[in-house]
């Protein structure tokens, strides 16, 4: 009895150890893909939820909204809102729309149909998620001064945000989807990220959100982003397992 007990500390590190080892071997890959998106969205939900507490605690801005509000008319001038304008119309549907049908084409004409079927999906499930958020919340657009740009729905959370964060976002986890090349990879984290802050940044400056709207936006749109990344992989495996077993001869490389 003793020596079985004193067996166990020795032989629970090697366990440890073989199990980490098969969630990089091919077979484990998924179980450690889905492990880290949920872990991503758990993170996303919490930090999204200390928003929304934030937002709906007071009747009116947060103090850290007026401030950024008011600090962006100061920087304000012609040249500069000329350029944001043409920034911020990379979230607006008239973008977004043609953009998201033409990558969905892309990757349907290339094999990848599932990939194609998800993308399209996570874009306009992002966008009603926004939508009844908006709803929900119905808060006002900034008052402080006049903005640059019309808009007649609500504020929060900012739809820009969400969709840009969406659609570059899930251009991003495409590329890492479909390729292993570091450099690929890296480019398109690389374009993504700047993309979306900049489309964040043009709708805090043009006065169409408070700021608190597109860090909502951001989160709404990465929450949701992980999820629907972390849905492509498993299909796309699931539909590669399915194949090979079809036809135990052939190798695929698309979804």
């Amino acid at each position: 009895m003793t020596a079985a007990r004193d067996e166990k500390p020795l032989e629970s590190p090697s366990k440890l150890r073989a199990f980490l080892r098969r969630r990089f071997t091919r077979e484990g890959t998924l179980g450690l893909y889905l492990t880290v998106g949920f872990l991503a969205s758990a993170v996303l939900v919490i930090l999204l939820s200390v928003v929304l507490d934030e937002v709906t605690e007071l009747p009116g801005p947060l103090g850290i909204d007026r401030s950024v509000t008011m600090a962006m008319r100061g920087i304000h001038s012609p040249a500069r809102t000329r350029a944001l304008l043409v920034v911020t119309s990379l979230g607006d549907y008239r973008f977004l729309v043609p953009s998201m049908l033409i990558a969905s084409a892309l990757l349907a004409a290339a094999g990848r149909r599932v990939s194609a079927l998800l993308f399209l999906g996570s874009v306009l499930g992002g966008w009603a998620l926004e939508s009844i958020m908006k709803i929900a919340f119905h808060r006002h657009r900034p008052d402080l001064w006049p903005a640059l740009v019309t808009e007649k729905t609500f504020s929060f959370p900012s739809g820009h945000a969400t969709m840009c964060t969406l659609f570059f976002g899930g251009v991003a986890a495409l590329v890492f989807h479909v390729t292993q090349r570091r450099l690929y990879r890296v480019l398109a984290v690389a374009a993504a990220i700047p993309l979306a802050l900049a489309v964040d940044f043009s709708r805090v400056y043009l006065g169409a959100h408070w700021l608190t709207d597109v860090i909502a936006g951001t989160l709404l749109g990465l929450f949701w982003v992980v999820l629907c990344a972390t849905g492509t992989e498993y299909f796309a495996r699931r539909s590669l397992r399915l194949a090979a077993a079809a036809k135990p001869g052939k190798r695929r490389a698309r979804d």
